[in-house]
């Protein structure tokens, strides 16, 4: 496992590189341009200039990686080392490949997504919903959270870290 202080020279070099991410990424089921969940922290910074990237907490077993830059804005959870989600929400501009993003209303997942898409009362926002959608091979899934009828957070990933309605916390 890689230190604290080699992380954070993996960190620096990946910034010295000549790429970064692109705002017509989509999200797909455990993928977003390039990157997959089940890689290795040291994988997706070897893939581009993240000049946006930062730890938005110190490294323990569950983390993240944050990307903001010209709307391409994203999240990566990493766990022990390995991103298990990929999350947008904010101001992120991408979406999904299906079509969806940040502010979608209901009714339009419910035509993108169709009849798979589930839907739930919200654990903490009492004007939301929370909709999965479950691949068909049953690994996969995407998590789209609503507020007053807009999509406010997507997530992707695996299907057993979608579930962790607190992130890392």
């Amino acid at each position: 496992m890689k230190s604290h202080r080699e992380l954070i020279t993996l960190l620096a070099l990946a910034l010295a590189t000549g790429t970064s991410a692109a705002p017509t990424w989509c999200l797909g089921l455990g993928a977003l341009g390039p990157m997959r969940t089940g890689m290795s922290v040291e994988q997706v910074l070897q893939l581009a200039d993240w000049p946006g990237m930062a730890r938005k907490q110190p490294a323990g077993d569950c983390w993240y990686l944050r990307y903001e830059a010209g709307g391409a804005n994203f999240d990566l959870m990493i766990i022990k080392d390995a991103v298990v989600r990929i999350e947008l929400k904010g101001e992120s501009k991408l979406r999904t490949l299906g079509g969806a993003r940040i502010g979608s209303s209901e009714p339009e997942l419910a035509r993108l997504y169709g009849p798979r898409l589930v839907r739930q009362p919200h654990k903490y926002d009492p004007d939301g919903h929370v909709f999965t959608f479950r691949a068909s091979d049953q690994a996969y899934g995407l998590r789209f959270e609503t507020s007053h009828g807009k999509v406010t957070a997507i997530q992707s990933g695996p299907w057993e870290h979608l579930h962790y309605v607190e992130g890392c916390g």
